[in-house]
């Protein structure tokens, strides 16, 4: 087992340094993200091999990326606020060196209000990543390349805005349209996210009701029923069935549900798995409809934001096919490319891919004919957020009725199956 020597940062942004046992530089970074801390530099002692997130590290080494290290992404509403920010600073005038100062600077009083919580481990993470990109700038960065290097704050789609700002000398204006995107891409996940909390709250209880029925009710019930004696119904036999082997096996349950977390962890990590998944959802009754409307919304909204910014167009297909969420919407909307490099007019590849329904075919259609594409695509991302909304009423609507009366069939036939024995008490008895 090697040693580590590391220095990092803690929540509060303060420097920590260190060392550590480790079997693997993998391991090493594991044990510190587990330690709240986040790393800056890391070198085994034996070999004094170096990583750093500061500098040129030396050949070998293993360089440490922010973005890589932490592989879930910061909250789209933390992300948007805080471009919101810096594009209002910079908008009024402040250089961007300062702008990024302010924004990353932490709170006096730790964020706390009367009426709310102290910041979160994201607003934490967050002006942390803006605190390395500053430091970038200030060493003669660009804002684009220092952003791209953290990419679990700003997707591509806003690095590329802000990249076409500073070659195009808009910045402001860039980075107010980052500010946009990130705030209706917040809006669109707290959308679907309040649609399905109902439901998900509803199946949680349901499911919670239904084991404590089979693991503490019924029990008490078979209790009584062997002292009685007798032949009982097959309904009570199932019923005292299912709560026997509830209570009497749940180690095994336990070890099987954690068996099928990890296969499905497994499945969607991988390329294949994630695409095999994607695929289903959009074949899924109700649910495909949510899915695919969503996907339409980022893409014609991404795709509009990224040509008025002046990002060429090829990339600008690229960044909006990534944006969807969807591999299948994203490998057929890739497969656009060829064809436009060509000189196709981007509304026949695109009704090739069978993704997009005819009305918006046409639309795209006078777009190209007009030359207002950009606000064509911008429409067709508001039209595909109006049927988000549609969508997901409609899902809603029929999903809570199927679980509660899927719960009231199961609490029923508990019910019916306890009672049956009750109704020929005397022959039981007997």
């Amino acid at each position: 087992m090697a040693t580590y020597t590391y220095k990092a940062r803690s929540m509060d942004g303060s420097a920590v340094e260190g060392t550590l046992p480790a079997e693997t530089e993998k391991a090493a970074l594991g044990a510190l993200g587990r330690m709240g801390l986040f790393p800056l530099e890391l070198r085994e002692e034996a070999t004094g091999a170096a990583s750093s997130v500061t500098g040129e590290a030396p050949k070998g080494a293993f360089e440490i990326d922010l973005g890589k290290l932490f592989t879930t992404r910061i909250a789209a509403e933390t992300a948007a606020r805080f471009a919101r920010g810096l594009s209002d600073l910079v908008k009024a005038g402040v250089p961007v060196l300062e702008a990024l100062t302010i924004v990353s600077r932490p709170p006096e009083d730790g964020g706390k209000v009367m009426w709310g919580a102290k910041e979160s481990r994201d607003d934490v993470r967050a002006r942390l990543v803006l605190q390395d990109v500053r430091r970038d700038v200030a060493q003669g960065s660009s804002l684009a390349d220092s952003l791209d290097r953290r990419s679990e704050l700003f997707a591509r789609t806003a690095v590329s805005i802000v990249r076409a700002g500073e070659e195009g000398g808009f910045l402001p204006e860039a980075l107010r349209r980052v500010a946009v995107f990130a705030e209706r891409e917040n809006a669109l996940k707290r959308k679907v996210t309040g649609a399905l909390t109902y439901p998900a709250i509803l199946g949680a209880l349901s499911g919670g009701a239904i084991v404590f029925l089979l693991t503490w009710v019924v029990p008490r019930f078979s209790v009584i029923y062997d002292d009685l004696g007798g032949a009982l119904p097959i309904p009570t036999r199932i019923l005292i069935g299912a709560g026997d082997a509830l209570t009497g096996y749940w180690p095994v349950w336990l070890i099987l549900s954690g068996m099928a977390l990890f296969g499905v962890h497994h499945l969607v990590s991988t390329d294949a798995g994630r695409r095999r998944l994607d695929r289903w959802v959009l074949r899924a009754p109700l649910l495909r409809a949510v899915i695919a409307h969503a996907a339409l919304a980022r893409f014609g909204r991404t795709l509009s934001t990224l040509l008025r910014s002046g990002v060429e167009v090829l990339r600008a297909i690229e960044i909006a096919a990534e944006s969807t969420g969807n591999g299948e919407f994203q490998e057929r909307l890739l497969g656009v490319l060829g064809p436009v490099r060509e000189g196709a007019p981007l509304s026949v590849p695109l009704r090739e891919t069978c993704l997009f329904p005819p009305q918006v075919i046409e639309m795209i259609e006078v777009g190209q004919e007009s030359g207002t594409l950009v606000e064509v695509l911008e429409q067709v991302g508001e039209r595909a957020d109006e049927e988000v909304d549609h969508s997901l009423r409609l899902f809603t609507t029929v999903l809570e009725p199927v679980l509660i009366v899927g719960v009231a069939g199961v609490v029923f036939f508990v019910v019916l199956a306890a009672l049956l024995p009750v109704f020929n008490l005397n022959s039981l008895i007997q």
